[in-house]
């Protein structure tokens, strides 16, 4: 694998010189920090409890007490910060590991199995809990150490892959903690190259310095191609261009005789292969893991293209067949056509970020994984009818009518069987055996598959928005996994592929210079868009920091809020000054807080007073005090009422005690006076 994937500090200075290092546990550390949490959750989750009592926000279950608990768990020094971040920035990789642990459980034993699937649960939302305290903490550790830094486990004596906890949760399809707001905004920065790949290091991730330059130069640059957003615009107009090209091709046949291949047609062929061999490298390199869903479905696709592509090479070659040329050209075309479905089906795959597409292709991709027991259940009853039918056609020696009796079984499963077939064959046992098999066929299955699709249908909808956000974690962290370390999009790939022993004869820093030149020339167009826009976001980024401010913050301009937002209209298209934003975006603060306190004192009647600010405190239910009890919001005041009687209970109790034994003091002097 290539040491580095996303942007990295190679060849212009994205990070720092030498970015801080952090010590970090071993495999056999993290193994230990695993057991303490399965432990700690064993232990707080020892019987079945309420789904909800676990999963809410403020749970009395999973309260503070329980999360200062999750991190010592993780050990080192208290009074020394360093230890503590060593330990504790896997805490989150370690509970996604213990969640693991339990659904391993939860399918090995069967009569325990709500239980280790609650406690998984625990873990998840764990998870979700530190994450979300961390950020409000450091935002930047969180993302760094916690999130994206990849760790070794040692589990029965051998060290695994290491893997961040950003690439476990998705791969475990964890969207309690991929729908954590923590997880949520490191994935934003990484889509947006705000962070990127440390090249001392290839298991860590540092923050990219360049956010805040406002000079151009410094994102002109092809290393920021490896941004996922960018690279996922770059697919977008390929695929569609992709597109124009078949259509050209499938839609442009105009004569019977073989025509010679034009030069759109050559460019798309170009298209298809660069694809293809994309397709291969990244099986090659990710393994089995890569394989999906929408990956089979672009493999099927480029199979049929490249099929009918090879034909059309031999109608147009001095190759002789059996056949004239004329027959494989018209076979090439009409296998190019039954690609056309699946051609346009594929631009959904690109427009997976918008939420309406994103939610529509995972409901798919569910009904499609329900389906596979469907079609199980109905090849089993295809064969078994069709075993019958086989015997009953050779009862009398001869094999006449099986080919008809297939061809009718794979009708009645679309709504098109027919009973007359049957009327004189085998009378009356093939027409018992056929009406058997159309009522298994069209009264249980298909109803089974209805079902099937009905229920992740629900299951998607109920879910919506977690399986969107998951959807896109593995959106983002797909580009994140690619092989390349250049940034050449299928078709661009054949460049690189023909470039690339040229490259080898040369001295590695002229290899990498002659690489970044035609990538620069290349993607010119799409480096000088990139670099106006990241030009105009860094002086958002150095407003953002001069108000001390995260440097996502105003990003969006709500109405509630009378100085966020940032006025990016004042540099047009291309910015003119590093500081003309800036100065609007205070003039407009200024301008529009002098307009509000005008409007709000031209009647002296009409401002709220002081004491209603402190009436809202006090009828805020107290959630974030039962939170940390462990009490629970509901029981909080009841419980503070009792904790205040006790106190005064103990006072006088304490005040009782003292009051008897100054009276037997005071009784034992009278007593020794009179004696």
């Amino acid at each position: 694998m290539p040491s580095y994937l996303l942007p990295t500090s190679n060849g212009v200075d994205w990070s720092n010189e030498q970015p801080p290092s952090y010590d970090v546990p071993n495999s056999r550390q993290i193994l230990r920090i695993c057991v303490n949490l399965k432990y700690l959750i064993d232990k707080v989750v020892p019987i079945l409890y309420d789904d909800k009592l676990i999963m809410c926000d403020h749970s009395r279950i999973l309260n503070m007490n329980v999360l200062n608990l999750a991190r010592e768990a993780c050990g080192g020094n208290k009074d020394d910060t360093k230890s503590l971040h060593k330990y504790q920035s896997v805490v989150v990789f370690s509970l996604l590991k213990v969640c693991s642990w339990n659904w391993e459980l939860a399918a090995a034993e069967l009569h325990n199995a709500e239980l280790y699937s609650l406690r998984a649960s625990a873990a998840q939302q764990l998870c979700k809990l530190i994450i979300e305290q961390e950020e409000t903490r450091d935002a930047q550790f969180l993302f760094i150490q916690m999130l994206c830094r990849r760790y070794v486990i040692n589990e029965n004596d051998e060290d695994s892959v290491a893997q961040n906890a950003l690439e476990l949760a998705m791969d475990m399809h964890c969207t309690t903690v991929i729908g954590s707001s923590g997880y949520q905004r490191c994935l934003k920065w990484l889509w947006r190259g705000w962070i990127i790949q440390n090249r001392y290091d290839n298991k860590s991730y540092v923050v990219c310095d360049s956010v805040s330059s406002p000079k151009f130069m410094k994102h002109f640059h092809p290393d920021r191609l490896k941004t996922p957003m960018y690279q996922n615009f770059i697919n977008i107009i390929f695929s569609f261009v992709f597109l124009v090209l078949y259509t050209i091709v499938v839609n442009g046949k105009d004569s019977q005789a073989v025509q010679k291949i034009d030069f759109l047609e050559g460019v798309f062929y170009f298209f298809t292969l660069g694809s293809v061999f994309d397709e291969i490298s990244k099986c090659y390199h990710v393994g089995w893991s890569y394989i999906g869903f929408w990956n089979s479905f672009n493999d099927t696709m480029y199979f049929i293209i490249s099929s009918s592509m090879i034909l059309r090479v031999i109608s147009v070659s001095p190759i002789q067949t059996h056949y004239p040329a004329e027959y494989w050209d018209k076979i090439s075309y009409r296998i190019l056509s039954c690609a056309a479905p699946m051609v346009w089906t594929r631009l959904l795959l690109y427009l997976e970020s918008r939420r309406f597409v994103g939610a529509l292709l995972v409901v798919l991709k569910h009904m499609m994984q329900e389906s596979i027991v469907f079609f199980f259940l109905l090849l089993l009853i295809v064969l078994g009818f069709l075993q019958g039918f086989i015997g009953l056609d050779s009862s009398d020696g001869n094999r006449e009518i099986t080919w008809p009796t297939v061809s009718n079984l794979l009708r009645t499963v679309l709504g098109a069987g027919s009973f007359d077939m049957f009327d004189d064959f085998a009378p009356p046992f093939a027409s018992i055996l056929y009406y058997s098999y159309s009522f298994v066929v069209s009264v249980i299955l298909l109803n089974i598959l209805i079902a099937l699709y009905s229920t992740a249908y629900q299951k998607v909808i109920d879910n919506s928005v977690d399986e969107y956000m998951a959807l896109m974690a593995q959106k983002t962290l797909r580009y994140i996994r690619a092989p390349d370390e250049e940034v050449y999009v299928p078709p661009l790939n054949l460049v690189e592929g023909a470039l690339t022993p040229f490259l080898q004869l040369l001295p590695r820093k002229t290899a990498k210079m002659v690489s970044t030149t035609v990538l620069t020339v290349l993607y010119f167009p799409m480096l000088v868009v990139v670099a106006v826009k990241e030009v105009r976001e860094a002086k958002r980024v150095v407003y953002n920091r001069m108000k001390k401010l995260e440097d996502d913050a105003n990003e969006s301009d709500v109405a509630w809020d009378l100085t966020d937002g940032y006025v990016d209209d004042a540099d047009g298209w291309i910015p003119r000054g590093n500081t003309s934003g800036i100065a609007a975006t205070q003039k407009k603060n200024k301008r529009t807080l002098k307009l509000q306190k005008e409007a709000e004192r031209a009647d002296p009647d009409f401002r709220v007073k002081p004491e209603w600010f402190k009436s809202v405190k006090c009828s805020v239910q107290p959630v974030d005090s039962g939170f940390r009890s462990g009490i629970g919001w509901e029981s909080y005041d009841l419980y503070r009422e009792i904790t205040k009687q006790r106190e005064v209970s103990d006072k006088q109790t304490e005040m009782i005690e003292t009051l008897t034994k100054m009276v037997k003091d005071l009784s034992i002097r009278l007593d020794f006076q009179e004696k």
